[in-house]
């Protein structure tokens, strides 16, 4: 939750404040699949590995915000005063830039996860604007998702660091500056003050790492979208059926979750061994299982195990589920 850090007493309240909010500032999911899932060379599975590689890109530039924002934290506790010039200046300054910058790249990273999740087909090598992008698909989006994160990015917090602290660094101003540009104004000489940073170092720390902070979540909210669907369709599932004859056999097929949980009042038995338990179905002597029991594959990460008591008698099935 942001605070606003003119609320504390003391400088020290702030630094620790600050250290805890950087503490916050961890990787996503990356949802990688396991070895039985990837043997399925699907269009399924080769989207989900793309979407994959955008989350491990976002966990990279995550790490280097974070650490980026330590040092500059670091180095801005040393600085006597913030308008004095000296080496603890110049390495604040010079990891803050880098944390803006990389703010910046996951804000881009975060583009592409959505494009490259949600099939938008807006092209890699694209340079259309996040504002743009949230605005033209909307549709595959989600209106109210993409209504949040447009208001978020009009919002002054998101500008502090987009505009105002990534203009200060690309104009190469500083509030500590020994030269600064300056203009003639109504006949006088004043300088140039649109590009400096815009308060204290502790306040633009905190600007970077609010952003940060937030933009994070969205990314989690997607990653935690993924491993959703890599749970339902994407797991590799063996069932067992028990048959009302007594014998339990294992099924060839590998099943996914939510297939598993639509169709399992389907499954059908051939019997090999016609008994009095069997019943003619399409022509064939058939057994209906009375339990299902689904277990995840031995390399999945996901433990999914439960079992099925199917209900339907073959009526019911051919009504429910016509040829």
């Amino acid at each position: 939750m942001k605070t606003d850090i003119h609320t504390f007493e003391t400088d020290d309240k702030i630094i620790e404040y600050l250290s805890i909010r950087i503490n916050e500032i961890n990787v996503v999911q990356e949802c990688r699949l396991s070895r039985s899932e990837q043997l399925n060379i699907s269009d399924e599975v080769i989207h989900f590995r793309n979407c994959i590689e955008w989350l491990i890109r976002a966990n990279r530039t995550i790490k280097n915000i974070k650490y980026a924002l330590e040092k500059s934290l670091g180095y801005s506790t040393k600085m006597i005063s913030p308008i004095t010039e000296d080496e603890n200046q110049t390495s604040y300054s010079y990891y803050l830039e880098d944390a803006v910058y990389r703010n910046l790249v996951l804000w881009d990273v975060f583009r592409q996860l959505l494009n490259e999740y949600y099939k938008c087909g807006v092209p890699r090598n694209d340079k259309i604007s996040i504002y743009k992008f949230m605005r033209e698909y909307k549709d595959k989006l989600g209106a109210d998702k993409s209504e949040e994160l447009l208001a978020y990015l009009s919002s002054e917090e998101h500008k502090k660091v987009r505009e105002t602290l990534r203009n200060s660094f690309t104009h190469s101003l500083e509030a500590t500056n020994s030269y600064i540009f300056h203009r003639e104004i109504d006949g006088k000489l004043k300088p140039d003050m649109d590009n400096l940073f815009p308060e204290h170092p502790f306040a633009n720390l905190n600007y970077v790492i609010d952003d940060s902070i937030k933009l994070i979540a969205y990314i989690n909210e997607v990653s935690l979208i993924m491993l959703e669907y890599r749970k339902q369709m994407l797991v590799a599932i063996k069932i067992t059926l028990s048959l009302p004859c007594g014998k339990i056999d294992e099924d060839s097929d590998v099943w996914n979750l939510k297939p598993l949980l639509e169709n399992y009042e389907k499954l059908l038995y051939p019997c090999e061994n016609p008994c009095e338990k069997a019943h003619e179905y399409e022509q064939r002597l058939i057994c209906k299982p009375e339990k299902i029991c689904y277990q995840s594959c031995e390399h999945s990460s996901f433990d999914i195990s439960g079992e099925l008591a199917p209900v339907f008698n073959f009526d019911e099935i051919k009504k429910q589920f016509p040829c």
